[in-house]
């Protein structure tokens, strides 16, 4: 099964007044029928107009037999000279060999970087519609391996959310999000940090 939720993302670095744009991989769900994981497959492209930098990077999917998961090789390049100026392989969620155009190797081993928590609101402090609080008996039944339950909350979830819809739908009534307005074919937050400073 393959799920693309988004089309491209923007990145801002707000300390150097760059602009990342970039497009996502898929993710494919595997082994559905035993112990279900996600892998990710697929060109990403992410281009800094500033800069003048882009990459191609790919995440390239286990093989039926053999191979090596979550494997990703990529390519660094410097538009205005055409120069490609470092290429990257490895795993994703492992070690990644950096090679430069200079000759230089840098070993980057991902399970050994800082991991920095994100802070959440307790649960039961945030609103009716946030997702940890909407989610939070499917992730619970899930983390006690109860799969079956899990997937009746979800149930009961999704047709309520259908069942709002349907509602709107009568009513007239569009939806209209809390934090995102609608550009063009995509969503943006309605008070960006790149718009504050």
């Amino acid at each position: 099964m393959n799920q693309t939720i988004f089309e491209t993302g923007v990145l801002y670095l707000l300390e150097h007044g760059e602009e990342y744009v970039f497009t996502l991989p898929s993710a494919y769900a595997r082994s559905i029928l035993t112990i279900p994981w996600v892998e990710l497959g697929g060109k990403v492209n992410i281009h800094c107009a500033k800069s003048g930098y882009s990459a191609a990077v790919t995440f390239h999917t286990k093989p039926f037999y053999g191979g090596k998961v979550h494997r990703v090789t990529a390519e660094v390049k410097h538009n205005p000279t055409n120069t490609i100026v470092c290429k990257a392989q490895g795993e994703w969620n492992g070690t990644l060999e950096f090679i430069y155009n200079n000759g230089e190797t840098k070993i980057i081993d991902t399970t050994k970087l800082p991991v920095i928590r994100k802070k959440i609101r307790p649960v039961a402090k945030q609103g009716p519609f946030e997702s940890r609080h909407l989610w939070q008996h499917v992730t619970s039944a899930l983390k006690a391996d109860n799969i079956g339950l899990a997937t009746e909350h979800k149930h009961l979830l999704e047709e309520r959310q259908r069942a709002e819809e349907r509602q709107r739908e009568v009513s007239n009534t569009p939806w209209k999000p809390k934090y995102f307005i609608k550009e063009g074919d995509g969503w943006l937050y309605f008070d960006p940090l790149w718009k504050t400073h």
